[in-house]
Formats: structure tokens, C-alpha cells, sequence
């Protein structure tokens, strides 16, 4: 799966960005799962940005065909992760690796 790199990791105010996307805003009431994201994020635009990326990976990986999310995995430390700077698409994919091991499933 293609990653593209932080364009721009944001903060409280503003947004996080993906190179040649545009930046992530929070539309309330758009998206149950992107409100459930923003609630997460605690009002943090560059945060929740991250969540985002790091979500719809999850959603497109290994899990795909389950409807899993980020928020239906075992707890993990994304705040950490995010401050630490770890790009969305590693973040997403140790956390796929790790709950596909926990739970005895590998790819398809």
C-alpha cells in the first residue's frame, strides 16, 4: 500500500497534511466515524488529521472486509505515536500486525 509523506503534522489550530492532499479539517456531522475521531483527538485539528490517515489505512487493510476501524482495536498509545512523529501509515500498519497477531489471523 502507497504512503505518502507528512506534509504537515499541525497542531491544536491547525490541520494535519498528507503531500499533494489537502488538509484534514473536521466537518461535525459529516462522518459518525470522523466525529467519533474528533472526540478522540479532544479538539486537536492536527491530531485528529493523523487519526484520520491512520483510520482509513486500518479500514482498507488487513481488516477490510470486517468494517474495523481504529477505534474498534485493542487500546494503543496514538497520542504517543503522533508526538513521537510516526508517519499514519507505519502507526496503522504495527497496529494491524499486532492485533492480527493477537487475535492467530495473518493476510489473506
Amino acid at each position: 500500500m502507497a504512503t505518502l509523506a507528512v506534509a504537515g503534522w499541525g497542531d491544536q489550530n491547525e490541520p494535519f497534511q498528507l503531500d499533494t492532499r489537502p488538509a484534514i479539517q473536521h466537518r461535525p456531522g459529516r462522518s459518525c466515524s470522523h466525529d467519533r475521531l474528533w472526540e478522540y483527538a479532544g479538539g486537536h485539528l492536527g491530531f485528529y488529521g493523523w487519526l484520520r490517515v491512520v483510520n482509513q489505512r486500518i479500514e482498507r487493510g488487513l481488516f477490510a472486509e470486517s468494517g474495523l476501524g481504529l477505534m474498534d482495536l485493542p487500546d494503543r498509545c496514538w497520542r504517543d505515536e503522533y508526538d513521537d512523529r510516526v508517519p499514519p501509515g507505519e502507526s496503522a500498519d504495527l497496529a494491524i500486525d499486532e492485533t492480527a497477531a493477537l487475535f492467530g489471523i495473518g493476510p489473506p
